[in-house]
Order: C-alpha cells, then sequence, then structure tokens
C-alpha cells in the first residue's frame, strides 16, 4: 500500500474515532448538566453529601451536642417554673396567644445543628434535653417532654433535611425554629388539645402563635447566639466557627 494511502486511512480513521468521541457525549450529559436535572445526579450527589456528614460524627460533635443539650434542658425546666404567670396573662389577653412563649422550648435542636451541623444533631439534642427536663420534675409529664422533645427534634431535623443540611443562615435557622413549632403543635393537638374545633379560634391563634415564636425565639435567635459565640472563637474546631473566624485547621 502506497504512503499517501495509509495517511489517508489514518486521517479517516482519526476523523472517526472524533465522530464517535462527540456522539457519544452528546448522548451522556456532563456531570454539571445532570446535577441540575432534578431526580438525577443532582439528587445523589445530596444524599452521598449527607451520608457522608452522618458518618464523620467526631468525638468532640457530640461533646458539644450533649452540653448543649443539658444545658438546654435545665433552660427548659426554668422556663417551666416561670412560665405560668405570663402563661396565664396572655391567654387572659387572647385564648391561644400564650403560644408565643413555646419557642423556649423548641430551640435546642436549631441552636445544636447550626453548630454541629451533623444529621441527627438535632433529635439527639432535643431528646437529651426533654430527658433532662423530665429527670428534674415538670408539670407536663413524660409525654410532655419526652415524646414532645422527639417530635420537635424530628421536625427540626426535616427543615434542615429539606436544605440537605447545607444551608446554614439566618432563614435557614427560622425555617427550622417553625418547623419545631409544628412538632410540638402535633403532639398538643393529639393530646392536650385532641378533640378541639382546628378552625376555631383558640386553634388558629395557637397555631401561629407557636409557629411565629418557634421562627423568632427558636430560630432567628438561635442563630444570632450561634454568631455570637463563634465570633468570639469558642468555635474554632468546627465549620460553624472557621466560617466567621478563620483559623488553622487543629483536626
Amino acid at each position: 500500500m502506497s504512503a499517501p494511502s495509509i495517511n489517508g486511512d489514518h486521517e479517516n480513521g482519526r476523523h472517526g474515532n472524533r465522530i464517535e468521541a462527540a456522539v457519544s457525549n452528546a448522548q451522556s450529559p456532563s456531570p454539571s448538566a445532570a446535577g441540575d436535572l432534578p431526580g438525577q445526579s443532582g439528587q445523589p450527589r445530596a444524599t452521598a453529601h449527607i451520608w457522608h456528614q452522618l458518618r464523620r460524627w467526631r468525638a468532640i460533635d457530640i461533646t458539644v451536642a450533649s452540653v448543649i443539650a443539658v444545658a438546654s434542658g435545665i433552660v427548659f425546666r426554668l422556663v417551666d417554673l416561670i412560665v405560668i404567670v405570663p402563661y396565664a396573662a396572655l391567654e387572659g389577653v387572647l385564648p391561644g396567644l400564650a403560644g408565643l412563649l413555646s419557642g423556649f422550648w423548641y430551640f435546642a435542636g436549631v441552636l445544636t445543628m447550626l453548630i454541629v451541623r451533623k444529621p441527627g444533631a438535632a433529635l439527639y439534642a432535643e431528646t437529651v434535653a426533654a430527658c433532662l427536663e423530665l429527670v428534674l420534675g415538670n408539670q407536663w409529664g413524660a409525654g410532655g417532654s419526652l415524646v414532645a422533645g422527639i417530635a420537635q427534634g424530628l421536625l427540626t431535623e426535616i427543615a434542615f433535611l429539606m436544605l440537605a443540611y447545607r444551608h446554614w443562615n439566618a432563614w435557614a435557622a427560622a425555617l427550622a425554629g417553625a418547623f419545631a413549632a409544628i412538632g410540638g403543635l402535633g403532639y398538643s393537638f393529639v393530646t392536650t388539645y385532641a378533640g378541639i374545633n382546628v378552625t376555631g379560634v383558640f386553634a388558629i391563634t395557637n397555631i401561629l402563635s407557636n409557629v411565629v415564636s418557634g421562627a423568632v425565639v427558636s430560630g432567628a435567635l438561635m442563630w444570632l447566639l450561634y454568631r455570637g459565640v463563634a465570633r468570639a472563637g469558642a468555635l474554632s474546631r468546627f465549620e460553624s466557627g472557621r466560617e466567621l473566624t478563620p483559623v488553622a485547621d487543629v483536626d
């Protein structure tokens, strides 16, 4: 075979390979494009991120989550003791308005999640805090403490799960606080308020005041508290702290 013929066949082969590669690329979307398609690569990547975070619980994560939970449980018990008078006053103004105080029982999961940023942190903190509140004694009993606390923790987790555990701003905290309130309300409306007219003035006022209190007290205020603690340099071992006060990684 002559040299021109060989060169021509070689060029044709390379041209054919380029065409096949182009067709293959056209049929297989790039990772960035696939990630933008709902239900395709974006969702597996989000799931992988959550699973990765779940497996990376460190000893310090457990320690700090436990400290926050214990402190929260003590605050819950103090609120149990001092809430009676303001609760009655608000109910005297408008039945159901006392729900504005409920945010002081919903914050443990939100604050812990903002700092630790690990799936399960909210449920863990709320459960431990509720157990301590119950042990210290309260007027709500096991259901009003432990069961309600678990419900609040679960709903807080759902809020952050909806955000793929990637967003930690004031709006995310407010959403989580509102969801915690929904968890507490869910328990109340199948126990204490079972059979009540859910479209009545009391129920609507109670729901709205609880959700507002959850979003503001348990959400926005806890976000401000977290930022204050982080800016003081107390969270240098956490991503949540390094975002506000960059330091060398000491892990």
